[in-house]
């Protein structure tokens, strides 16, 4: 017989590893329950945005001339800014976006800005998963904490389930519930582990960057984070504010298309606008690469420069540059978004099947814990639909200050109120139809408030797709074929079927 690549179980290491990972599950459930939510959606988060303000029509390309022409349209609307962004369609984002310091407006084929880009949802969506509303420098560190603690937790629990790869097809959907509930949280921790642990470490890597710049600045450029930057992403001109014509960034657009035709241009950056210093950076997109992009320089008259080696450079570099569009999903188009939107849901059903197996156990040796429960029951389905009612209420005007308040309190009164007032069943099938509910008539006011944009399909995508999610709530929540049995002398109630 063939030896097993698994290291033989120690039961003494297999305690202490399922120890450890009990107790970190316990302690970051509900908070990572929440990112991970959070970051489910926000996969389609440019969808979303569209969806949330269909101010303009698609826009498949962008000429020169259109360039330079929204570019002056920017300057005439914000003369002070010192930084001027025109983001390009591309790939699954028809969209032309211009802008400045005081905030970017969508623009026309011709370069006319044609409306603002003001996306509050979308844009507390992304605060959410990002920083968990906290003030943005301590929330990401808080977030990328949890990242280092979600591989600490995959890494603790293939070591305390040594059969772990050998049960991998092993289902027990009767039976006891706490059974039910462990297969399918192993089961999903091992078909999904690379997706998981690879999510986990780059989310780590975006928050924590912060603190090994600090760090590095400090041993390596005697505490110059400037140093640093310019060592990371190049450095820049020194500044001349004297003032100038505006930079030719039409001329730059052509020069990068005879310098790297293979780049596909998806931001270009104008430094200093309107001043002798200024300087042009545009961001190429390499489709067979993961980095976010190469940058290609060029001065005022639109002359290439040097370009910062993001695709070519040191390991550690695109490395770096390669975090982002691997924990979004930004790439291969709709099919990987997709299925990033499928593996970021089965990571939610591990962690709320995590807490169900500890509250199980406990029920099973007659320490049950209804009020937690129903608590987490409501946490867990809280979530959803306090985003849909959120989403509900930014297109009723509210704004991202509103929607956190709303969120937050929201679901910290519905878990409370549930531990006393329903048991777990009844909280979880509650706060499924309240979902539904916010959804569908967020899809309705939507369709009203936007009708004629439907002819956009990027727009109807969004909202079937929010639709599809209402009507499976609704039907998981009120069709008993639907939801798992249980025997009639359970002493626990909803954790093993609602959350997961």
């Amino acid at each position: 017989m063939a030896n097993s690549i698994w290291p033989k179980s120690n039961k003494a290491r297999v305690d202490r590893s399922l120890s450890a990972h009990s107790v970190m599950g316990l302690v970051i459930s509900a908070l990572l329950f929440i990112i991970c939510v959070s970051g489910t959606a926000a996969v389609f988060e440019d969808e979303i945005g569209w969806w949330e303000n269909p101010v303009s029509s698609p826009i498949e390309s962008v000429s020169s001339d259109t360039a330079q022409a929204a570019a002056r349209s920017v300057i005439a609307e914000q003369p002070e800014t010192t930084h001027l962004y025109l983001y390009l369609p591309k790939d699954g984002w028809p969209r032309f976006v211009a802008g400045g310091d005081d905030g970017l407006k969508t623009a026309s084929a011709s370069g006319e800005l044609t409306g603002e880009y003001e996306t509050p949802w979308n844009d507390f969506l992304i605060h959410l998963h990002y920083y968990l509303t906290l003030p943005t420098s301590f929330g990401m560190i808080v977030v990328a904490i949890f990242g280092v603690m979600l591989v600490a937790m995959a890494i603790s629990g293939f070591m305390a389930h040594p059969r772990v790869f050998r049960d991998a097809f092993r289902f027990r959907n009767k039976g006891q519930p706490r059974l039910a509930q462990a297969d399918l949280h192993n089961r999903l921790s091992v078909w999904t582990a690379p997706f998981h642990i690879a999510i986990a470490l780059t989310g780590a890597m975006i928050g924590l960057f912060s603190i090994v710049a600090l760090v590095l600045a400090q041993t390596s450029y005697d505490g110059d984070t400037a140093k640093l930057s310019e060592a990371l992403f190049g450095s820049e001109p020194a500044t001349d504010e004297s003032p100038a014509d505006l930079a030719d960034v039409g001329a730059a657009m052509t020069t990068l298309s005879s310098v790297a035709p293979e780049a596909e241009p998806f931001l270009v950056v104008l430094h200093d606008p309107g001043t002798a210093g200024q300087h042009i950076t545009i961001y190429g997109e390499h489709t067979d690469r993961l980095i976010y992009g190469e940058t290609y320089n060029f001065d005022a008259a639109g002359d290439y420069t040097g370009r910062g080696h993001e695709s070519d450079g040191e390991l550690g570099e695109q490395v770096f540059m390669s975090t982002y569009r691997l924990h979004f999903g930004d790439f291969g188009g709709l099919a990987v978004k997709a299925a990033y939107a499928l593996l970021g849901l089965a990571l939610c059903i591990m962690i709320a099947s995590g807490l169900n197996i500890y509250l199980l156990k406990r029920a099973e040796a007659g320490r049950a814990m209804p009020r937690t429960e129903a608590a987490w029951s409501a946490l867990v389905w809280g979530t959803p639909a306090w985003l849909g009612l959120t989403l509900l209420s930014g297109l009723l005007g509210a704004n991202a200050l509103v929607m956190t308040g709303l969120f937050w309190i929201g679901l910290s009164a519905s878990a409370i109120a549930c531990a006393f007032a329903f048991d777990a069943r009844i909280a979880g099938r509650l706060h499924r139809l309240v979902c539904a509910a916010s959804l569908l008539a967020a899809c309705f006011l939507h369709a009203i408030q936007y009708g004629a944009a439907y002819t956009n399909p990027y727009i109807t995508f969004v909202t079937l797709g929010l639709a599809a999610c209402a009507v499976g709530l609704t039907a998981q929540a009120l069709l008993p074929g639907l939801q798992r049995s249980r025997k009639p002398d359970a002493k626990i109630g909803q954790p093993h079927s609602d959350p997961a």
